[in-house]
């Protein structure tokens, strides 16, 4: 068995060229569109994504809690999607300074005004952790680390188009094949079933949907979908297990906006057909898929059009809009005020989730957010937060020292747009990456996403509350990145997909 500590460079050859091997023929692949280099070539070409050589070191109990108390985290999320009333003074004040959360409110009011004729909602979620704290050798190799003291902290929740499930399950079976030959121990890789358990929260969503308004008509998904999209092994897949299923369903793909208004119109009863590109008739639509519509560059006035009537129609969507705002970050700050969770939840039940918590502030004249403000201005203070807008998502962030300088170029009334957030302080352990740029050997931290589907029905007005039909945790992330690198994103270059060595 080779070491994890050292590789040398005739192993890194040979495992290089199994890697890669799998890569291309399981399609762990970014897609490089025509146009998108000076290639000649009539066709688009694709490049392995980033992934890790060898299995990333991670405590077990902590991998197994993330799994456990995922169902409480969608459980909180489904509860938060059907409280407007929580909502709206927080989305009217951010709404205030942000022009995307405004157009999404005005979206949704349009929609409350009207009516929704869809009381069914599903949900694909990603709650994302780092390790915090601990007591580990940072110079020591994986086998010798111990794990005291170190815990879960939520990095973020993602409600919104929730990426890497099908990168990560092919990533894990990879590093499971690579085992069967000896070059780690295939005990301590867990099994990911996270493109499974993202096709049956759609079919148990599609099964949901009431029969067409015309009973001769087919049924099918609608994924929403960038142009343009490198990321295409992480969704397609779901297309194709789909049509593999017993009873096959079948998804189309739309691009977010204008294709949406072109294709797609309101039958009679506020049904929304789809009109393939191929001809024939129309298709009418259970749900909608979102993996588009999460950037505010998208939403120009043919963007609001799409989304108002994809959100009006008759669709189980996947996520609503209120589940899509509730993925801003100014969401989980207010979550971590005193007594706020257990509007929700439980008391025990919040107890649970609130200790996966950092600190967080408002940065506006609240006192918590003059409190913000006392932190931002000392020097010593702010090297340990990092400043986030209130984007659905990841990316956009500035750390540290970094943060004063920012906040200076933008005026004071702008600055209740973001949340200042104690960093999380993951132990380094010992890692090897291969990206398209470079291999990186040595130190390294890791996010671990747990995936949950699920599926409820919000009740009528006089009965309040909602029923849940489908709430589980439904495979998971992993993803790895040199210290160094701020960003977590792989699709963007930062990281690298990983799977973890449980111990």
């Amino acid at each position: 068995m080779a070491s994890f500590t050292y590789l040398s460079e005739d192993y890194l050859e040979k495992i290089l060229s199994e890697l890669e091997d799998y890569q291309i023929s399981h399609g762990s692949l970014l897609k490089i569109p025509r146009g998108w280099t000076d290639s000649e070539l009539p066709m688009a070409i694709a490049r392995p994504i980033g992934i890790s050589i060898i299995p990333t070191p991670f405590p077990r109990q902590q991998f197994e809690h993330a799994l456990n108390i995922q169902a409480l985290f969608n459980e909180l999320y489904m509860n938060i999607a059907e409280d407007d009333l929580w909502f709206q003074p927080i989305v009217q004040n951010l709404g205030e300074v942000d022009e995307f959360a405004s157009k999404l409110w005005s979206i949704w009011e349009r929609v409350r005004d009207e009516g929704e004729l869809q009381q069914i909602r599903c949900g694909i979620f990603r709650s994302d952790y780092m390790l915090h704290g601990g007591s580990q050798d940072r110079s020591a190799a994986p086998t010798q680390l111990t794990w005291a003291g170190s815990e879960l902290r939520q990095v973020e929740f993602n409600t919104y188009s929730c990426a890497g499930g099908v990168h990560s399950n092919i990533v894990t079976n990879m590093h499971r094949y690579i085992a069967s030959k000896g070059i780690h121990k295939a005990a301590r890789v867990p099994t990911n079933n996270a493109i499974r358990s993202i096709v049956e929260g759609l079919v148990c969503a599609h099964r949901a949907y009431d029969p067409p308004a015309n009973s001769t008509r087919q049924t099918a998904i609608l994924m929403t979908v960038q142009p343009n999209n490198a990321n295409i092994c992480d969704e397609r897949p779901i297309e194709y297990a789909l049509s593999e299923c017993e009873t096959p369903v079948s998804l189309y793909r739309v691009e977010f906006s204008g294709e949406i208004l072109q294709r797609c119109n309101l039958g009679p009863n506020r049904e929304l057909l789809f009109h393939p590109s191929f001809g024939g008739e129309a298709v009418e639509i259970s749900v909608i898929y979102q993996r588009a519509g999460y950037d505010s560059h998208e939403y120009d006035q043919h963007g609001i059009e799409a989304r108002y009537m994809l959100e009006r129609s008759r669709a189980i969507k996947c996520p609503t809009i209120l589940s899509h705002i509730a993925g801003f970050k100014k969401i989980q700050q207010e979550l971590t005020a005193p007594g706020v969770l257990e509007r929700f939840l439980s008391p025990s039940a919040a107890r649970i989730l609130r200790q996966t918590f950092m600190l967080h502030y408002p940065v506006d004249e609240s006192e918590m957010g003059i409190r913000a403000q006392d932190i931002i201005s000392d020097e010593q203070a702010i090297e340990n937060y990092v400043l986030k807008p209130s984007l659905e998502g990841g990316g956009h962030n500035v750390y540290g020292k970094d943060i004063p300088i920012f906040l200076g170029t933008i005026p004071r009334s702008q600055w209740s747009r973001f949340i200042l957030m104690e960093m999380i302080n993951p132990p380094l352990v010992h890692g090897v990456l291969i990206s398209p740029i470079d291999t990186h050997m040595g130190p390294v931290v890791s996010e671990l996403g747990v995936i949950g589907a699920c599926l409820w029905q919000r009740n009528e007005p006089l009965k309040k509350g909602l029923s849940i039909i489908r709430n589980d945790a439904s495979g998971w992330t992993f993803k790895t990145k040199p210290p160094d690198v701020q960003e977590m994103s792989v699709v963007k270059g930062y990281g690298c997909f990983d799977c973890p060595s449980l111990s």
